[in-house]
């Protein structure tokens, strides 16, 4: 009202002015819109219009992080704002992630209420949890269907992750060295030139997958060797030399397994700052201040040895056969069985050298190798890589006993086969049923024939 002084703010236009009753009403042409002082930020905050040192420094910059939704309402404008009154655009590289998302794929909102509060998800599962939680479940350019079960994988991981460092702490002996440096790599077990292998190869991984900002390959990566190459594997090497009486290599086992855990820490600090701090706390030098004053691990090519991990990769996949064969046909953990191994004689020389590995993992006692090794009868068999592996049974297990479990197992497997078959030849199931349904059915049908396969070469192994 041009008569009044007073302003009035309101969402609908009124009828009157309710300071002195004018209704020549005239709205402000001079209102922006909400997304104005966004779109000046880049510069705004650096002490623009004035060339501060500030403004000099950090515009531009190079990289935005943003979702894909406000591309018009912010990024657009910061870059025709940028050039207009600085005439620079203010960043190189837009980074999008995804939207997070409910189960029904609907946008996460306070309006919707399908939103759970961080606070409580922190408190149940830990900030660092449901950080790594998030990451790994959102791939590149993708939105992410949200449910709380995922984040027991983060969960876990940082279960893992402590309780590794906890067993590394409890085996340490006095005066051992933090600094890597003092250790002579000749001395080096091969399960240790391959730990070192694969933490090279990760952080060469890791840096890769930066350079091409894709997150999630570069915590999924960390979260394969920290899991299971560290904890699963070298952990369980390491086990069997730091129960030995070798004093020399009870130490050296014990800096490869710091070294490498405290790269591992650098490399998750960005996702997990909580709790790899705390572990850093026990695991640096007296010179050294808090990991996130750290530098960032280095790859070193030359560590990078192919034909070794490669050799131990066989090692494992060996191991891992005899448990599987030891868990299907449920022989006791406290009876170690013997090994009979046929094939190529090249390949021989790793399996020998770590012949310690072997007997202690798989829980073995005589180990046998040769080009022309005989199958024993009622022998479990494996082949990997092009050798065949025996297990004889005899003497592990009752074999009658045995065979009259298998033969239930397999009838009853045989029975919920025939079931889902028949119901998937079924043509009105077929056309009736949800999509979602008939997947579950075809789901169940390939688990039943995968279990019964298993089953009836174990049977088999049991009768030759």
């Amino acid at each position: 009202n041009e008569n009044c002084s007073e302003p009035i703010i309101s969402i609908n236009k009124p009828k009157f002015c309710p300071t002195c009753n004018g209704k020549n009403l005239t709205q402000d042409p001079d209102v922006l819109d909400t997304w104005f002082s966004s779109w000046l930020w880049p510069f705004a905050t650096l002490g623009w219009p004035n060339k501060t040192p500030d403004l000099q420094k950090f515009y531009p910059t190079q990289d935005l992080v943003t979702g894909p939704d406000i591309i018009f309402f912010w990024v657009a404008r910061m870059i025709m704002a940028g050039k207009y009154f600085c005439n620079e655009i203010p960043f190189s590289n837009v980074y999008f992630t995804g939207i997070i998302r409910d189960s029904k794929g609907q946008k996460m909102s306070k309006s919707l209420g399908n939103s759970p509060d961080p606070l409580d998800l922190f408190e149940k599962y830990g900030a660092d949890a449901v950080r790594v939680s998030i990451l790994m479940i959102a791939p590149q350019g993708l939105d992410i269907l949200f449910s709380e079960e995922q984040l027991e994988q983060g969960r876990n991981f940082m279960n893992k992750l402590w309780n590794s460092a906890r067993f590394i702490m409890m085996n340490l002996d006095e005066n051992i060295p933090m600094d890597f440096d003092e250790i002579n790599l000749d001395d080096l077990d091969e399960t240790d030139h391959w730990i070192l292998s694969r933490l090279h190869r990760t952080i060469n991984d890791v840096d890769d997958a930066y350079s091409k900002y894709k997150i999630n390959e570069a915590i999924k990566r960390i979260y394969d060797f920290a899991w299971k190459d560290f904890c699963d594997w070298y952990i369980e090497f390491a086990k069997t030399r730091l129960y030995e009486n070798d004093k020399e290599d009870r130490i050296i086992v014990q800096s490869v397994s710091i070294h490498v855990l405290r790269n591992i820490l650098k490399l998750l600090h960005p996702y997990c700052p909580f709790i790899t701090e705390e572990i850093w706390s026990h695991f640096k030098t007296k010179e050294e201040e808090m990991l996130i004053n750290s530098s960032w691990p280095m790859a070193n090519s030359n560590k990078i040895q192919n034909g070794i991990e490669e050799n131990i990769q066989m090692l494992m996949e060996v191991i891992s056969s005899v448990r599987n064969i030891r868990s299907s046909l449920n022989i006791s953990p406290g009876k170690e069985a013997n090994l009979i191994i046929r094939g190529e004689k090249s390949i021989f020389k790793t399996l020998s050298l770590n012949k310690i590995y072997l007997q202690k993992l798989a829980r073995l006692d005589e180990i046998s190798m040769g080009i022309d090794e005989d199958k024993p009868p009622q022998s479990a068999t494996a082949v990997i890589r092009g050798l065949e592996l025996f297990v004889p049974l005899a003497g592990l297990i009752d074999i009658n006993i045995e065979i009259q479990r298998l033969d239930k197992q397999i009838q009853d497997m045989k029975g919920r086969l025939s079931s889902v078959n028949n119901k998937l030849k079924n043509k009105k199931f077929i056309d009736r049923a949800p999509e979602n349904v008939i997947d579950h059915e075809r789901n169940k049908q390939k688990k039943y024939e995968i279990d019964l396969a298993k089953l009836e070469k174990n049977m088999e192994a049991l009768q030759i």
